[in-house]
């Protein structure tokens, strides 16, 4: 009897160590939920403030991203109105603002260009004056003058094409390029317009008045410079002039002139 007694106490100390043992083992097991337990709620608090920050720099990011687009908003107002002031600028600098017709400097930057591509093919240079212009200043005024100066080029417009270029040289002074155009042609051309001139009367507080105009022809030789035509041009001019006015002289031929 006490050796079965004996053998169960011994067993029941061996069940007591494994107990024991498990015990144990339930510990180290728990410790490490409870670790792995703070470090999740450590991960969840950092992921709750990464997400707030996160919530935070898309908000930053939203106000940058509405700001700039304000301040491209305002870029862009700001380019197309210097754009526009640059070409009402490079418009004013390039164009009489009483008749619309090219001032002078552009007008003979232009001439000069079409002028080097003409490659040989005719080209028609005029000079124009109104007659007795300083006359319409003097009795009907300032205000007749420049009505007729605006009647001018609407009427030398009416009888050149749209590849032609007229231009201001100053005071009642212009001139028309016409290009591949021959003398021919070029004169007819100078005719519609001494015409058209005529015939448009110019409206003063007075009345309607009449005004004329003298041209000066000059058709290019395929090797002449613009400078001998504008001079040859200028000379023919003064021959109408000192011819009766209201005409069209055309200036002798070039000596470069093709035969």
């Amino acid at each position: 009897m006490f050796d079965n007694e004996e053998a169960i106490l011994d067993r029941t100390e061996v069940m007591l160590t494994q107990l024991a043992a498990v015990a144990d083992g339930v510990k180290v097991l728990a410790e490490a939920y409870r670790r792995g337990y703070r470090e999740q709620r450590r991960l969840v608090r950092l992921s709750d403030r990464m997400q707030a920050d996160l919530q935070k720099a898309n908000k930053r990011l939203g106000e940058q991203q509405r700001d700039l687009q304000t301040l491209n908003a305002a870029l862009s107002g700001e380019i197309e109105t210097s754009a526009r002031l640059e070409a009402e600028l490079r418009r004013l600098a390039d164009t009489d603002p009483l008749t619309g017709a090219l001032a002078r400097r552009r007008f003979l930057e232009v001439c000069a260009r079409d002028w080097r591509r003409r490659s040989g093919r005719t080209a028609c240079l005029l000079m124009l004056d109104i007659d007795r212009f300083k006359l319409v200043n003097d009795s009907h005024g300032h205000a007749a003058g420049d009505a007729a100066l605006v009647g001018f080029v609407a009427a030398c417009r009416s009888a050149l094409r749209s590849l032609d270029t007229v231009g201001r040289l100053g005071g009642e002074e212009f001139a028309v390029l016409l290009v591949e155009t021959d003398v021919e042609d070029g004169a007819a051309v100078a005719e519609r317009i001494r015409a058209a001139v005529a015939a448009t009367p110019v409206a003063t507080e007075t009345g309607p008045i009449g005004i004329t105009v003298s041209i000066g022809l000059a058709a290019a030789g395929p090797e002449e410079s613009l400078e001998a035509a504008m001079r040859r041009a200028d000379a023919a001019l003064y021959a109408a002039k000192h011819g009766g006015r209201n005409r069209v002289h055309r200036a002798p031929p070039s000596p470069e002139a093709a035969p």
